[in-house]
């Protein structure tokens, strides 16, 4: 066979020039339709990058419109300042957007002139009288750069679907032409088989004019024998080497001559035959060619003795002495080549053929892939059709892994050996790249592609004494091969299809959005079941019913009419391919808002398939997230507390204003820090110190003021428990930390006081019990515990007045609104040292009535007399005044001319244990003014204190004043207890 193409091309020698132009042809082709698809396919990449969607340009417009509302509803500066940060916000976030340098030059200049406009208004102007016009002119500035950027969108989305048009219909060309291709290569191949066959029939004719040629040289031959013996040596010679058996008989039927050809063909040595009759030596020659004059042909097939058959073509002619001359042809070859082409092309005509196929001699289960049914049947018939040219047994080897298994095996015997499983399992390895023949070439294998890739390997063996498999039939096994390997790429096509059809078919019926087809008129075509779900309609019921009548709102019905009507007459439909927002309508007569996608399928007549998905709940979402936000950002605004927020990422992305007020930092110098880059700049203007009591990561900050700041950390978290980011919480603690360093020191300073007379009082107490001493120094010792002791009473008890104030809150305190007067004589009479009451000057008026507590009053003045006596050690007056202050409040001023104090000394004068004089030579607790104050407080009044060093100390103690004297008796009781 692979001689007689190699002749048929060698005759037509244009067709594998022919060939080999179009393989370069299509291989230029298909990578000129891949760089101009992926040319096309980059551009659409490089649009879809930029923003398709003019969200941030409609949230600009959005925000604009409602603080334009505001500002003309008369806004107060503090109603406008969340909208107003909103909107300066948004209008950053459109100034940063892509798309704007797709706008056009002017559009752009007044885009960015209103954004900075924006980002400088205040609330204050805006609630100004100016206010709405500067609102009206970013209004107005925000719409037309709206539109733009709309119209520049359109503009890619246009430019997107060209491209992508481009790009498919390039791959159909490119599908097309390889089809075209593939059914040109098969027809090339089918007319060069039949011109091969066309060359043998000529080769034979020319055989048979040959053999007559002979013939008339063999008459002149026997005419001439004795003279030209030459002449019969060569005609001898050339009958020993002619490919064609030839026999002559003489007139008794018996063989005078057969050349080696013939004796070839019958399997006998030629001088086994010479003088046997023809009927007895080679009984299929009969029917003889009938004698005559006449030349005769028939086609007769030999027995061998081995038992092979050969298909012959005998042509005989009469001998002039008698007998016959007989030219046999062997076409056992050309009509094993005929019947293998013809069977190969029932295979191929009929794949998938019926009952009375050949089946394979055993299956391997799961060895092929479930969906390669038709493959499987599709490979059985081609073993059957190799075992019955070749004989022997025929296997299909499929790849498994690094090795390789037998997936189909057809054979009588054989097959289950495994020695003959391995040999067969080893030329499928070795033959896999490229096919050929293996052991001596009795095992024959052809590999089957699909896409580049090796699918199997069709293997035949033949066994002793079969002879090993010749070139020709190699030719037949690869067009075997050839056919498998179309099969399985429409195999492989055809379930690709039936894939992708389930899959559609099960996305359409799976999808949450409601998917709705329709004609050009409006009529229903599919009604998937989210779109059953969604508008309360059975999909039975939508089919064939007009979209307008069943799903859109009775007011839009007209609108939509008149827009199917003018895409109907080929006019322009502005909501294809678009993202809208509006209402639909349910069988009930509900109206609800949804989200609607609208594309024109590429089918004649056209389909247009619409997207719906109910949106009710994502826009109560939205709303109530709108909301949401505004309140967090207010909170997060207003709070007192500092606030920082680290992405995910681990770098600042927003601090508060109170964070900002408290360390001084600005957002431009935290935005992008991490936590290492925060905690630098903290310490360049503090000190991370850990303070006693407070517990945590305390910071004691010097700088914009001196503060202590309490941190903490805390995990953002979404709502599956992801990691957001992190948010660092900043506490001012000042007074918290004031407070634990006052407790400290008093805890230290009551200490020492109370150490003091114990250690006096304990001394004297032991000396006193260990030794004898006289009347006089026992006596003074007795003294002086007595003082230590009565000193200890009285730090005690103003530490127990004070502890009780403190803890109860005025809830030991009795109010009444009494006199004056009486109350500061009394405590004048108290408190004034005996013998010193000429120093003492009073001025107090007998009209007033204050609202206060008897004993704490008095003890309060009481104190403030004592230190002014105290802190007079050179003498001098005591003046106590009382006058009415501004605000309905009652002042009682004690002023003395003594020692005074400096003014740091005055600011520390109310604490506790603190005393201005250091030399321990006046008596004192240092607790008496701290009593004075918290007794004030619970009064609802307070106390100041004035001095000068030098010239004395005026100690003032203001307190709410009450009804006039005259009308306080009736009203004592009924007010006992409140102040």
């Amino acid at each position: 066979m692979r001689g007689l193409l190699s002749r048929s091309a060698g005759r037509g020698g244009w067709a594998a020039p022919l060939s080999l132009l179009l393989l370069g042809a299509v291989v230029v082709l298909t990578a000129v339709s891949f760089a101009f698809t992926f040319m096309h396919l980059n551009r659409v990449a490089q649009l879809s990058g930029a923003s398709i969607t003019g969200w941030s340009f409609s949230e600009f417009v959005r925000q604009t419109a409602e603080v334009q509302v505001m500002v003309g509803r008369g806004a107060t500066p503090a109603q406008l300042e969340v909208p107003l940060a909103i909107l300066q916000s948004k209008g950053q976030v459109v100034a940063d957007e892509q798309l704007v340098d797709q706008l056009p030059a002017a559009e752009r200049e007044a885009l960015n002139r209103a954004v900075l406009a924006v980002q400088g208004f205040t609330p204050a102007q805006l609630s100004g009288p100016g206010g709405n016009r500067q609102m009206e002119t970013v209004m107005d500035v925000a719409l037309r750069t709206y539109t733009a950027a709309l119209q520049a969108l359109d503009r890619q989305r246009n430019g997107i679907a060209a491209n992508l048009r481009a790009a498919e219909q390039t791959l159909a060309g490119l599908g097309a032409l390889l089809a075209g291709l593939t059914g040109f290569s098969v027809w090339l191949l089918m007319r060069n088989a039949a011109r091969a066959l066309a060359t043998e029939v000529r080769r034979t004719r020319e055989a048979e004019r040959a053999r007559a040629e002979l013939e008339r040289g063999a008459e002149a031959l026997r005419a001439a024998q004795a003279a030209a013996q030459r002449d019969r040596d060569f005609a001898v010679q050339l009958t020993e080497t002619m490919g064609e058996g030839l026999i002559v008989t003489d007139a008794d039927g018996q063989f005078s001559y057969v050349n080696p050809a013939f004796a070839a063909l019958v399997d006998r040595a030629p001088a086994d035959l010479l003088g046997e009759p023809v009927d007895r030596a080679v009984p299929d020659l009969r029917p003889w060619p009938a004698d005559g004059t006449e030349r005769r042909a028939a086609e007769v097939v030999l027995r061998r003795p081995d038992g092979q058959e050969r298909q012959v073509l005998v042509t005989a002619v009469p001998r002039a002495t008698g007998g016959q001359i007989a030219v046999l042809t062997d076409l056992t070859d050309l009509k094993r080549a005929q019947a293998r082409l013809r069977a190969l092309y029932d295979v191929a005509a009929t794949p998938d053929a019926g009952p009375g196929m050949a089946e394979p001699g055993a299956l391997e289960p799961g060895a092929l892939e479930p969906d390669a049914a038709g493959l499987d049947r599709t490979l059985a018939r081609l073993l059957q059709l190799g075992r019955d040219a070749f004989g022997g047994v025929g296997a299909y080897a499929v790849p498994d892994g690094a090795s390789w298994r037998l997936a189909l095996l057809a054979g009588a015997a054989g097959p289950a050996d495994p020695d003959v499983r391995a040999g067969l399992l080893d030329c499928a390895a070795r033959s896999a790249p490229d096919g050929g023949r293996c052991g001596a070439g009795q095992v024959c294998a052809v590999p089957v592609r699909v896409d580049g890739e090796t699918r199997g390997v069709l293997i035949f063996r033949r066994d002793p004494p079969d002879p090993p498999f010749s070139a020709a039939d190699e030719d037949y096994l690869r067009l075997i091969g050839q056919w498998a390997e179309t099969h399985a790429e429409r195999e492989q096509a055809g379930a690709l299809l039936r894939s992708s059809e389930a899959r559609l078919k099960a996305i359409i019926g799976a999808s949450l959005d409601a998917i709705i087809t329709s004609d050009e008129r409006g009529v229903i075509t599919e009604f998937n079941p989210a779109a059953e779900q969604i508008f309360a309609v059975p999909r039975t019921r939508a089919i064939g019913q007009s979209m307008a009548q069943l799903i859109v709102p009775p007011a839009m019905r007209e609108a939509h009419a008149r827009g199917m009507e003018r895409v109907r007459r080929g006019g322009p439909d502005h909501i294809l391919g678009q993202r809208l927002e509006l209402l639909a309508c349910r069988a009930d007569g509900q109206e609800f808002p949804v989200e609607l996608t609208v594309v024109r399928l590429p089918t004649d007549p056209p389909v247009y398939a619409g997207f719906l998905r109910d949106i009710t709940d994502r826009l109560a979402a939205e709303a109530q997230l709108r909301e949401r936000t505004v309140q967090l950002d207010s909170v997060f605004n207003v709070s007192p507390d500092g606030f920082v927020t680290f992405g995910p990422d681990d770098r600042i992305t927003e601090s508060n204003p109170a964070f900002e007020r408290l360390t001084g930092l600005s957002a431009a110098e935290l935005t992008g820090l991490d936590e290492a880059g925060l905690e630098a700049l903290l310490l360049s203007r503090s000190e991370a110190v850990p303070l006693a009591g407070l517990g945590g990561d305390a910071l004691q900050v010097s700088r914009p003021a001196r503060r202590v700041l309490k941190r903490a950390t805390r995990v953002m978290e979404g709502g599956s428990g992801e990691a957001l980011g992190r948010v660092m919480y900043f506490r001012d603690i000042t007074p918290e930390a004031e407070i634990s360093l006052m407790k400290s020191e008093f805890l230290s300073t009551a200490a020492h006081e109370l150490r003091t007379p114990m250690t006096s009082i304990y001394g004297f107490t032991e000396l006193l019990l260990t030794r004898s001493l006289d009347a006089d120094t026992t006596r003074d010792l007795l003294d002086t515990i007595y003082r230590q002791a009565g000193r200890l009473i009285v730090l005690l008890g103003e530490l127990l007045d004070l502890a009780r104030i403190e803890a109860r809150d005025r809830q030991d305190f009795e109010f009444l609104d009494q006199p004056l007067a009486p109350l500061v004589r009394g405590a004048a009479r108290a408190f004034t040292p005996p013998g010193e009451t000429d120093r003492l000057h009073l001025s107090v008026p007998d009209d007033l009535n204050v609202r206060v507590d008897a004993a704490k009053f008095q003890q309060a003045l009481g104190n403030v007399l004592s230190n002014a006596f105290k802190y007079s050690p050179s003498g001098g007056e005591v003046h106590v005044r009382v006058v009415s202050a501004p605000g309905g409040t009652v002042a009682v001023r004690v002023t003395d001319q003594g020692i005074g104090m400096t003014a740091d000394q005055c600011r520390r004068a109310f604490e506790r244990f603190y005393r201005a004089d250091a030399s321990g030579r006046i008596p004192g607790t240092g607790l008496g003014l701290s009593l004075v104050q918290e007794i004030m407080r619970c009064h609802g009044g307070e106390a100041t204190l004035a001095s000068v060093p030098g010239q004395g100390t005026a100690v003032t103690l203001s307190f709410p004043s009450a009804a006039p004297a005259g009308g306080a008796s009736g009203s004592l009781t009924a007010q006992a207890g409140h102040p």
